[in-house]
């Protein structure tokens, strides 16, 4: 496969583009680990309704002011890796032009490989929140990793968080991705995102799961 990227100079414009394709943080929408469902995604990208503005959103906001910094952190931990960031490029595989991603950071390593960086933080106000966090990450920023590693064809990610707490302390975690480790969940949600996008292109309601 050939890896393509399509660069956009401004936010807007870059919001603009996010209509016609799939992005990573909606991955987990397609499997019902997302922040709207799979309905909310089509009319979404059926344009039957409209995105939500979350920039008022208090966590959406801390999350991008922090972003830089964690991303700073994360590369003086790093010395052996190179960073390149492209805030406002998707990036995707010819052969899938409606499976996008714009990364947190590309990172190079001494190899010369290939690996994207993800940044996250979280409130976490529950001992299950905390759960979700113990040796593993939470269901849905797995399908987006998942679906970057679809996107980019890199070699590795790196998911570097700040997990919040109720009082308001904050610890850091540290996560090490490999392509061939997540080829299983690569192929089922690439197969479900298939399907979910040719519902998208025949302008057909998908089906939606039964309830027992």
């Amino acid at each position: 496969m050939s890896t393509v990227y399509e660069e956009h100079s401004t936010r807007e414009d870059w919001l603009n583009a996010r209509s016609g394709h799939i992005g990573a943080s909606e991955a987990g929408a397609i499997l019902g680990y997302g922040f709207m469902s799979k309905m909310d995604l089509w009319k979404l990208k059926t344009g039957r309704a409209k995105p939500k503005d979350l920039s008022d959103n208090a966590a959406v906001s801390y999350g991008n002011r922090a972003e830089d910094a964690l991303r700073q952190l994360f590369m003086a931990k790093h010395q052996e890796l190179t960073l390149e960031y492209r805030p406002y490029d998707f990036v995707y595989q010819e052969e899938r032009p409606w499976l996008r991603a714009t990364l947190d950071g590309e990172l190079t390593d001494q190899d010369d490989d290939k690996g994207g960086l993800e940044i996250k933080t979280a409130t976490l106000m529950s001992r299950a929140d905390w759960a979700k966090w113990n040796g593993r990450i939470p269901d849905g920023y797995l399908c987006q990793l998942s679906h970057q590693f679809l996107a980019s064809g890199f070699k590795y990610f790196y998911l570097f968080a700040e997990l919040i707490g109720a009082s308001g302390d904050s610890t850091l975690r540290e996560y090490l991705f490999l392509r061939d480790d997540m080829a299983d969940n690569m192929d089922y949600l690439l197969q479900e995102e298939i399907k979910f996008w040719r519902y998208v292109e025949t302008d057909t309601v998908p089906p939606m799961p039964l309830r027992i």
